[in-house]
């Protein structure tokens, strides 16, 4: 690496994300805000990279369970990666990075314990003992891990096919290089490639190299070996997760969303440094995007706080005040689910906000939303 090139972007970058970080931890309530936020925008981008639109408005209302239309696969995917996000951000990052926590993320048996079992099932069987129970373990594992995948595609079929038009299946452009790279005799197995990349890791932690510069070899890494078939995205989350456990210990960034704003898109052919520098400018981005976030949702705070200190000790008006602060959108059946109140008392803290309610999104009489974006 040109050490000379990177010193700057790499400098900026850390300053950034631990300013951010350092902000959040001073705002109390509006920092649970930001991060309820980041979830859903950085699923979207996420999906978006890898070849799948998600819109927002659909996730936000599948995620309250106020959806208009039936889920489709992509949005099926968006929820579980969704899920997926908020479990790595609720538990401690070192026990992400091993190999055990990123099987069990991807709900996939863990090595040692396939292995230990397998053990075991054997010398069950020498002393006559009863059938083995690891190869149920594991169908039962699989099985857990596609079942709503492949409920959502039966559906969607079985409607298409009512309807007279079955269209055909599209496949990403990643999903596709993936693949190819699985059906390619010379391309390692899953554990041979996991082993490199926890290889990367272990032999970077020694070096003692910045903390921001290790998350980047890391994504790159990942991006360059993919080690888990079909997850692509978890790189990304992975790295995250690693900045979370030496810089930014408040928040786990948004780095997808951050690349996907970014003009730098990994290519494999790129040289080393220019994927590296690449991958800087996308976590810079996403400290300032978390910084825009939080200054735009200050402003939206006082002036919702503002509206909100005249109403009675028992009114609703400040939780409804705070889910737009939580939300990207909300709508009056989430309001109403979320608050238990009805659709004539939405509309009255509605009008009770008056000048401070954010901006309207649709436009429409049936169907209105609401949000900070």
């Amino acid at each position: 690496m040109d050490w000379a090139s990177l010193a700057d972007p790499l400098d900026r970058v850390s300053r950034a994300l631990t300013r951010v970080d350092e902000r959040l931890r001073r705002t109390g309530d509006l920092a649970d805000g930001v991060r309820s936020r980041a979830h859903l925008f950085d699923t979207c981008a996420s999906m978006a990279l890898d070849g799948d639109l998600v819109h927002l408005e659909d996730l936000v209302l599948h995620d309250a369970g106020t959806d208009r239309r039936a889920p489709t696969h992509e949005l099926t995917r968006a929820a579980r990666l969704l899920a997926l996000r908020r479990r790595i951000d609720r538990l401690p990052p070192e026990t992400v990075l091993s190999r055990n926590g990123l099987l069990t993320l991807i709900g996939r048996q863990a090595d040692s314990l396939e292995e230990g079992t397998a053990r075991g099932s054997r010398a069950g069987e020498e002393r006559g003992a009863s059938p083995s129970i690891s190869t149920h373990a594991q169908d039962d594992a699989e099985k857990e891990e596609n079942l709503l995948a492949e409920i959502d595609a039966v559906l969607q079929r079985s409607r298409q096919l009512a309807e007279g038009s079955v269209p055909v299946a599209r496949t990403s452009s990643h999903r596709m290089a993936t693949a190819q790279m699985q059906s390619d005799p010379g391309t390692p197995d899953r554990r041979d490639r996991l082993d490199a990349w926890l290889a990367v890791l272990n032999a970077a932690r020694p070096l003692n190299l910045p903390p921001v510069l290790t998350a980047v070899i890391l994504l790159d890494a990942w991006q360059l070996l993919q080690p888990l078939d079909s997850w692509p995205e978890l790189g990304r989350l992975v790295s995250a997760a690693f900045l979370k456990s030496q810089v930014t210990t408040c928040h786990l960034p948004t780095l997808s969303a951050a690349l996907r704003k970014s003009p730098f898109r990994w290519r494999r052919k790129d040289p080393f440094q220019t994927r590296i520098s690449g991958l800087l400018t996308g976590f810079e981005t996403a400290a300032r995007d978390t910084m825009d976030q939080l200054d735009r949702l200050s402003i939206a705070q006082e002036q919702l706080d503002r509206h909100c200190r005249s109403c009675r000790s028992h009114s609703r008006l400040p939780d409804f005040a705070q889910m737009f602060l939580s939300r990207p959108l909300v709508t009056i059946p989430m309001a109403r689910q979320e608050l238990g109140v009805t659709a004539a008392a939405v509309d009255h803290m509605i009008r009770q906000l008056g000048p401070a309610l954010p901006r309207e999104l649709t436009g429409r009489g049936r169907y209105r939303a609401w949000g900070i974006l």
